[in-house]
C-alpha cells in the first residue's frame, strides 16, 4: 500500500464517514441484487479501508462475517489458488 490520496487511501475523517454512509446504501443494493439473481438471501461482506481503520458493511452477524474473513486469509497464507469465476469457462469466456 502506499500513501498516495489517488490509491484511495489516507482517507480523511470526513471522508470516512461518507464512505461509511455509502456503504449502507451499496450494501443494500447488493443485496437486492444478489437476491434477485438467485432467489435467496446471499450472505456477503464489503470491507474497505484507507483512513486511521478499516470498515466494513454484511448482511450477516459479525462473527459469521469474522469466521469467512479468517478462513480466507488462512487460505491465502497457504498460498491456495483462488478458484476463478464460476461464469468463465476458463479462456475469459461467459457460460451459463
Amino acid at each position: 500500500m502506499t500513501d498516495k490520496k489517488d490509491d484511495g487511501v489516507m482517507l480523511t475523517a470526513q471522508e470516512q464517514v461518507r464512505v461509511s454512509l455509502a456503504m449502507q446504501r451499496i450494501a443494500k443494493i447488493i443485496d437486492k441484487e444478489m437476491r434477485k439473481a438467485v432467489g435467496t438471501r446471499v450472505p456477503f461482506s464489503l470491507f474497505t479501508w484507507g483512513g486511521a481503520r478499516s470498515q466494513y458493511v454484511a448482511n450477516v452477524d459479525r462473527s459469521d462475517a469474522m469466521l469467512v474473513m479468517q478462513e480466507t486469509l488462512d487460505r491465502w497464507r497457504r498460498h491456495e489458488p483462488d478458484l476463478g469465476a464460476p461464469h468463465l469457462d476458463g479462456k475469459g469466456e461467459t457460460r451459463q
